[in-house]
């Protein structure tokens, strides 16, 4: 017995109905029902009849043929997913859009147990399509994915951007979200094409974070040599290594090799997941050597409590804590964060040994990304260029 008392919406169950040939009639038609998407009540489309004639073929047999034939390709063709009214229409066209989006959700259950998306990634993308959600709930609201189109996917961004008064690299980030999910779609067959191709990213503000000074890197390692050398340490891995806060708190004493003077980052830990490897400078190693780092077990976390090598690694909420106490304390500005002495040791690194060794060791797959981590007053003037003659 159905005991349920949740409303049944029939247009989520009844997508046609199949053709009649109506023989006896005057007319001698076929005809079936579809939804019609221009046809809209309730923000829901409606069933409307389509009909096809045969009066016209003379000889009663030569009609009921001609009629039968129509009738049988035409019920395939619906079973399939097919409807005239329609342009572009999938075979899934017709699943309804919160089906197709539990079916994303699975995909993205499956790819994070596999590894194949971070856990973070995995939890932006669901905060990202919790707002999608919303939308279609409190925005424009879709039943079927042959909805989810061009003129959806802006609304979308229109409400992200300007009705909820956000800022435009957040709406450039939903904007490469959705089109991986258009993408997602178009390839399991819900779309034709990804309905979010085309649209343009906003141009964005500078990055409030700023790469610290010559004389601020002086005063930040003079005091950190009294106060907190373990610390010292983790920040001139930032600096010379590039390797990101949270792959270096996952990293551990046995991926150090001192001989060749360098770190192991697994594709376990990696941003791109894959492996790479960073060069440790000489004056790295030997605050390594004299705070005995290496002498610990070699499946030690490099950075756990307090810095120091241990079982349980560091959180990358200790490093923004700490770094946080260390600027009140040197009087250095908001703009100088944890992560700007990447950007400090990327810049330098450019000025002076080259590009392509900052490109290699940050790994980097271009040298545009390696770029953008260039201060502005780097690409102000070159002094070797003040006398320069050139052939004109």
């Amino acid at each position: 017995m159905f005991t349920s008392k949740k409303k049944i919406n029939l247009l989520e169950l009844e997508k046609y109905r199949l053709p009649i040939y109506a023989r006896k009639s005057k007319e001698k038609v076929v005809y079936f029902y579809v939804l019609d998407p221009q046809s809209v009540i309730d923000g829901e489309p409606r069933m409307v009849r389509i009909r096809k004639k045969f009066a016209h073929i003379h000889g009663a047999r030569q009609r009921d043929e001609a009629a039968m034939r129509f009738r049988d390709e035409v019920s395939r063709k619906l079973r399939e997913g097919w409807n005239p009214l329609i342009e572009d229409c999938t075979p899934k066209g017709f699943t309804t859009f919160d089906d197709a989006i539990r079916v994303y959700e699975r995909y993205l259950k499956k790819m994070k147990k596999d590894e194949v998306f971070t856990a973070k990634t995995c939890t932006d993308y669901n905060s990202r399509l919790d707002m999608l959600k919303r939308f279609n709930r409190e925005g424009t609201h879709i039943l079927y994915m042959y909805q989810f189109n061009t003129a959806y996917v802006s609304a979308f961004l229109e409400w992200i951007y300007i009705d909820r008064d956000t800022s435009p690299r957040t709406r450039n980030n939903y904007l490469a979200w959705i089109s991986s999910l258009g993408a997602f779609f178009r390839q399991n067959g819900y779309v034709e094409k990804n309905p979010a191709e085309g649209f343009r990213s906003l141009r964005e503000k500078d990055k409030f974070r700023k790469p610290l000074d010559v004389e601020d890197m002086r005063r930040l390692r003079e005091h950190l040599e009294q106060t907190d050398r373990y610390f010292l340490l983790a920040c001139m891995f930032q600096y010379y290594t590039f390797i990101r806060p949270k792959e270096m708190m996952c990293l551990h004493v046995g991926d150090i090799s001192l001989k060749r003077q360098t770190v192991f980052v697994s594709h376990n830990i990696s941003k791109n997941r894959k492996d790479g490897m960073a060069t440790l400078p000489a004056r790295v190693i030997r605050l390594m050597i004299e705070l005995g780092v290496c002498s610990y077990p070699s499946d030690y976390y490099l950075f756990g409590k307090d810095f120091m090598p241990g079982a349980q690694k560091c959180s990358e909420r200790s490093i923004t804590y700490r770094w946080k106490v260390l600027r009140k304390e040197l009087g250095f500005p908001a703009c100088y964060q944890f992560y700007s002495l990447k950007d400090t040791g990327i810049t330098d690194v450019i000025e002076k040994i080259g590009l392509a060794t900052a490109k290699d060791q940050a790994r980097h797959h271009s040298v545009d990304v390696t770029n953008r981590y260039v201060r502005n007053a780097q690409m102000s003037v070159h002094p070797e260029l003040l006398n320069y003659e050139g052939s004109l």
